[in-house]
């Protein structure tokens, strides 16, 4: 055996650099998933907001939205 094995305290064993950088790739890699996320969501909210616009003259609602009526008690 050698001596440095005989010298390590399992319970004071800690990541060091390879964990450190590994937790910081994992955390950059979270970022630009989630800044990506946010343009892809920010596109769809804006082709909403497009198709939101577009009005159907015969009824006033959205287009593709069908008319119906309102009874009345």
């Amino acid at each position: 055996m050698s001596g440095v094995a005989i010298s390590l305290d399992p319970n004071q064993v800690s990541p060091g650099l390879l964990g450190f950088i590994i937790v910081c790739i994992l955390g950059v890699a979270v970022w630009l998933l989630c800044r990506n996320m946010g343009k892809h969501l920010n596109k769809l909210d804006a082709e909403y907001q497009a198709g939101q616009t577009e009005q159907d003259p015969d009824n006033g609602q959205p287009a593709g939205v069908p008319a119906v009526p309102v009874q009345q008690k």
